[in-house]
């Protein structure tokens, strides 16, 4: 495989701007004559040139090598099954919902949820009532048994003992 390379950025920086023809305030080659600096950007412009001619060579060996290893028909070929099998798969489910609809199954089963749901509100009441009833129905026996689960978990003692006292201070 062709590895390229990547040109020193300090070579890069100092080319660039000798091209560009940015110069500092304090001018180092005052003394050189306009030819010479002339000549230098010439051989700068060549001297990318090269670089560019030899990168594209290293392209274009890439590209063959790229193309002769079958990868980018493997690729294809790739994508082409992955499309296939998700459009096959999206007609499956669609066909699925649809003799659900047909059959009328998202219906009953809509219908099937909202009757439970009321069912376990009315089951939710009638405890509740029933629990009301029970309270009003011996109100001294719930206390009882309020009072002997606060002992309970306030004693350290054995339960039974416990019961016991609960039952002799009622």
């Amino acid at each position: 495989m062709v590895t390229p390379t990547i040109p020193s950025d300090e070579t890069n920086t100092a080319n660039a701007s000798r091209v560009r023809g940015n110069t500092s305030t304090t001018d180092t080659t005052a003394g050189m004559t306009p030819s010479v600096d002339a000549q230098h950007t010439a051989e700068t412009i060549r001297s990318i040139a090269r670089r560019i001619r030899e990168e594209s060579i290293r392209m274009r060996e890439l590209v063959h090598a790229i193309h002769q290893s079958g990868a980018v028909d493997e690729l294809v070929d790739s994508f082409r099954e992955a499309s296939l099998a998700t459009r096959d798969t999206a007609k499956e489910i669609n066909d699925a919902a649809r003799a659900l609809r047909d059959r009328g199954a998202i219906r009953e089963t809509a219908v099937a949820i909202d009757e439970t749901a009321k069912a376990a509100q009315e089951t939710a009441e009638t405890v509740r009532v029933a629990a009301k009833e029970v309270e009003e129905a011996a109100p001294i026996t719930s206390e009882t048994v309020r009072k002997t689960g606060r002992r309970l978990r306030r004693s350290p003692r054995s339960t039974s003992t416990s019961l016991e006292e609960g039952t002799t201070t009622s």
